[in-house]
């Protein structure tokens, strides 16, 4: 028996998961990238997917063209190359890579073009210039450029241009009332042979689709490598690009409050100063009735190489490794001989076995872009790497190590110094500003730093002079001396001197 949905009422669970789930027709998860976090220096490498690509798709748009003209009769002829893009986008796609360049480190993979891979040049992209790169970060930095990147500017365009496109649609109808295109509904359903196609028709839907959004995600790291798939051609592509960009400012949303909710010291600080920020994650998921546990699709690769994120044999020190691996000896024992043809295994992979230590490291995958946010802000809480906003431009910083302070490094719009130095400028002034020492010191430093370069004073008195001058001028400032009195010391040091003849 069917069931009639109209009136169901969602919970807030259900909203979450919907704005984070594929339509019909926008599919979130396209790319399937892979992250290794190191612990010890607070670092994500990112494997971006180069699936979707050119290079990948050749032999299967070759095997599935192919077997369509043989159905309608006629003879395949391959393309001779891919169409090459224009330099004018190349120069846009240049700037864009450079920038990114400035904020991660990034190793270009064969969708920038085989040259770029070393020079870092960009010549002839494919769809996605980040496809098969990889792409290395500190904790927290992928979510920061998330929240602070501005998806609303390169949406209007696009936007722009599909309603004016949608009005000549109209307008086109209107005029020929008897020759109306055929509806989505109406269409007769395209017949699927094999797998292939559907690879081969979603790859090509992608690439339409990404030269519709390449603006839009570009305009992040994370949606760089996690961009969508559109399918169903040109049918309502405006709800399409409504829906996806709706995605990405409600993502930023979240995640705006969320490091508010977790991080920040001066949000409701009586009721939240004393949890960790992992607790304080606990009671925002419990308040917005979401559940307490998340899901990772996590990958262990056991292997005896030694690669990147890769852990130590339980229990072994970095000594013994080395040991190991400088003295190893491959030769088996009888028994140890024996022990291989019970297993059934040659006596050399035996040996392998016992001899060379095997390690084990950790991947994660991630095909959205709520996926790797997720993910990296709940790692930050297993390193316990925080943010903290700075207090001269607002925005959040990544605490690094044991370094404490309330500004940022970044360059705020308008200025040419960072925050951190416009502070320390800040602070001196309001120092001095109230201080009658050091105008004292100031005026007298000068005036005897000038007669220094004339040889009025010699070098070495003017060095020594000038460490008394600093301890008094720090006990005039704690109050244990007069300004008078500090100036007549000052005055005293140096007695002006005629001239010999």
């Amino acid at each position: 028996m069917d069931k009639d949905y109209s009136e169901y009422q969602r919970t807030e669970y259900d909203k979450y998961r919907l704005r984070r789930s594929n339509t019909k027709n926008v599919i979130l998860d396209y790319f399937v990238n892979k992250a290794i976090f190191y612990t010890e220096d607070k670092t994500i490498r990112i494997k971006v997917d180069g699936y979707n690509e050119y290079l990948t798709m050749l032999d299967f748009i070759d095997e599935v063209e192919k077997a369509k003209a043989e159905r309608e009769g006629r003879t395949y002829t391959p393309p001779d190359q891919v169409d090459t893009q224009l330099t004018e986008e190349i120069d846009a796609l240049q700037l864009r890579y450079d920038y990114f360049k400035k904020k991660f480190e990034i190793t270009l993979g064969q969708a920038a073009g085989l040259g770029a891979i070393e020079t870092g040049v960009i010549e002839d992209p494919m769809v996605n210039l980040f496809s098969d790169s990889y792409v290395t970060l500190n904790y927290g930095e992928g979510i920061l450029d998330f929240i602070y990147a501005d998806f609303r500017t390169p949406l209007r365009k696009p936007l722009a241009n599909i309603m004016l496109a949608d009005f000549l649609r109209e307008i086109s109808e209107d005029d020929n009332s008897g020759n109306h295109s055929t509806s989505e509904k109406d269409a007769v359903p395209e017949k699927v042979y094999n797998r292939n196609q559907e690879i081969v028709e979603d790859f090509y839907d992608y690439v339409e689709t990404f030269h519709d959004i390449r603006e839009v995600a570009y305009a992040s790291l994370y949606s760089a490598i996690c961009p969508p798939l559109f399918k169903g051609g040109d049918f309502d592509q405006k709800k399409k690009l409504l829906w996806y960009g709706n995605y990405l400012l409600q993502l930023q949303q979240e995640y705006k409050e969320l490091i508010e909710f977790c991080y920040d010291e001066d949000f409701h600080p009586d009721i939240l100063g004393k949890l960790y920020p992992s607790e304080r994650f606990a009671l925002y998921r419990d308040a917005k009735d979401l559940p307490m546990f998340l899901d990772r699709t996590e990958e262990l690769q056991i292997s005896r190489n030694v690669r990147g994120g890769s852990s130590m044999p339980f229990g072994m020190k970095s000594e013994e490794l080395v040991r190991i691996l400088t003295g190893m000896n491959l030769t088996l024992s009888e028994e140890e001989k024996a022990f291989a043809e019970e297993l059934g295994m040659s006596e050399s992979h035996l040996a392998i076995h016992l001899r060379h230590p095997f390690f084990m490291s950790v991947k994660y995958d991630f095909r959205s872009v709520a996926e790797i946010l997720e993910l990296e802000f709940t790692k930050m809480f297993e390193q316990n790497v925080r943010f903290r906003k700075c207090k001269r431009c607002g925005k959040y910083f990544i605490m690094k190590g044991n370094y404490d302070t309330n500004y940022c490094d970044r360059i705020a719009e308008g200025e040419t110094r960072t925050c951190q130095e416009l502070a320390a400028i800040e602070n001196y002034r309001a120092k001095i500003a109230g201080n009658k020492a050091i105008p004292i010191y100031n005026k007298y430093y000068k005036r005897y730093a000038a007669r220094v370069k004339v040889r009025q004073i010699k070098e070495d008195e003017f060095k020594k002079w000038k460490y008394q001058a600093m301890s008094k001028r720090d006990e005039c400032s704690d109050g244990k001396i007069t300004p008078e009195e500090f100036t007549e010391w000052m005055e005293a040091a140096f007695p002006n001197r005629k001239p010999k003849k």
